[in-house]
């Protein structure tokens, strides 16, 4: 069996549960109180032993990031990081847990949550519809037999196990008469019992579905048909176990559509629908996510364009872009030890800049749409950029994000009648670039700052409040 030593610097006993994260409606909620979170994507922050935790979650917490994603098995790395089962002359035990992983695992969740760090779990990450993840032996995934001591799972003629990994009553059975459905409810019910009573947790089942990531005859759209009742099933399954929240990843695997939404959103075990949508225009994130956007649920982005392609003001768009349709937002970084790092900094910039402003304006009060599902973006007519998307609690927020060509041009906005003051943010850093009072009516002129004091990438934003 092997062994990895790990360093235990916290407890881990959960704290009390003091209102942790929960739902109101479209938004969460953390000790009973609306809360903005913006998250980066750190999905091997456990499992790699070379990363320190502690600092990287002291880092977070100084630019105001309050929340992280990980994922339960970060397989990639089968020699370097931690699993959740043990290993046997490096094949893994699906019959055996890794006290150290668990462990540890525990440890990081207590540390984020004394920083009121939230942490969302995604319990399902392989690819087990595409032959390079499935069957590459760089990787080893746990559940080919391959790769295992237990006699399961048989690669497919195709190469692949798709869609038996998502086949609940699939009947091939390992040396311990164990079936994927088994296995797969034993790491649900581990992952519960280790970290389900803390208040900072929630899960989500499957990082991405199979559509475009597969190696087998499906288009987007027609895959997540086919497996969408497995996702379920363990939503449900969850609900009937914790009272932690559950996301779903409600798009057939990633890309700019929605395919499969319509399966999750309105069912009651599922709290979060989550997007892999991968673009900078606020415009077409709003278009994707119009449909959703009265079903009632939270909608997030967990995983972006990837901060290490170095493009900070399309990241700074896809964050306000998913704020500006009724969301929350999530940084992807591929080396989680760039925590920190001066090519980090610019966005954890822009991450704190975006929670400054959205709390600021009261975010949990307003809406991208009114009751009927139309769009607020209406109520503005003119600005200093040339694009631009609207939320509102008409009479009294409204919140306008400006970004594309700019100008110093006047913003026109309809208010509802009474007295109103204004503020101009920066989106690069929440800097207060004007500000100043106004009375409602139609067409109001609100005077913007000078076009060379905010950046036409990253845009500019308009609050105003009654």
């Amino acid at each position: 069996s092997v062994t990895q030593s790990v360093t235990v610097s916290v407890t881990t006993t959960p704290p009390p549960n003091q209102n942790g994260l929960e739902r109101s409606g479209r938004w969460f909620t953390y000790g009973g109180q609306p809360t903005y979170f913006v998250g980066q994507d750190l999905q091997q922050i456990v499992a790699d032993p070379e990363v320190d935790y502690m600092s990287t979650l002291d880092q977070l917490q100084t630019y105001h990031i309050n929340k992280v994603r990980i994922w339960i098995d970060a397989y990639w790395k089968p020699d370097a990081y931690l699993h959740p089962w043990e290993r046997v002359d490096g094949r893994y035990d699906l019959d055996s847990w890794n006290s150290a992983y668990w462990q540890k695992l525990r440890e990081f969740v207590a540390a984020a949550a004394a920083r009121e760090i939230v942490i969302e779990v995604s319990i399902f990450d392989v690819y087990p519809g595409r032959i390079r993840w499935w069957a590459d032996s760089s990787m080893r995934v746990a559940w080919n037999k391959d790769f295992n001591v237990n006699g399961v799972f048989s690669t497919n003629e195709y190469g692949n196990f798709y869609p038996q990994f998502f086949d609940l009553s699939y009947s091939e059975r390992s040396t311990s008469g164990k079936t994927i459905k088994d296995y797969q409810q034993a790491l649900v019910d581990k992952t519960l019992q280790e970290i389900g009573s803390y208040p900072n947790v929630f899960f989500e089942i499957a990082n991405e579905f199979p559509g475009t990531f597969s190696d087998v005859d499906c288009s987007p759209g027609t895959c997540i048909d086919q497996v969408y009742q497995w996702q379920q099933y363990w939503a449900d399954y969850i609900r009937q176990q914790s009272s932690r929240l559950v996301t779903v990843h409600a798009n057939d695997s990633s890309g700019q559509q929605t395919d499969g939404v319509q399966y999750f959103w309105d069912q009651s075990s599922v709290d979060v629908l989550n997007f892999h949508f991968y673009s900078d225009d606020p415009n077409n994130i709003s278009s994707l996510l119009h449909d959703a956007q009265l079903k009632g649920k939270i909608l997030t982005e967990n995983e972006s364009y990837r901060m290490e392609d170095g493009d900070v003001g399309r990241m700074t768009r896809e964050a306000w872009a998913f704020f500006l349709s009724g969301g929350y937002y999530g940084l992807y970084q591929d080396d989680v030890k760039l925590v920190g790092s001066s090519q980090w900094l610019p966005f954890a910039k822009r991450l704190k800049a975006l929670r400054t402003v959205a709390e600021a304006a009261n975010f949990s009060t307003f809406s991208p749409v009114d009751g009927g599902g139309n769009e607020y973006d209406s109520l503005v007519s003119g600005g200093p950029g040339s694009d631009w998307q609207v939320m509102a609690n008409p009479g009294s927020t409204y919140l306008a994000y400006f970004w594309g060509t700019k100008s110093s041009a006047s913003a026109k906005i309809n208010l509802s009648s009474g007295n109103y003051s204004y503020t101009w943010y920066d989106a690069r850093d929440a800097a207060v670039r004007g500000s100043g009072s106004v009375s409602g009516g139609t067409n109001v002129s609100i005077t913007a700052p000078s076009s060379s004091a905010w950046d036409a990438a990253s845009g500019l934003v308009l609050v105003v409040k009654k």
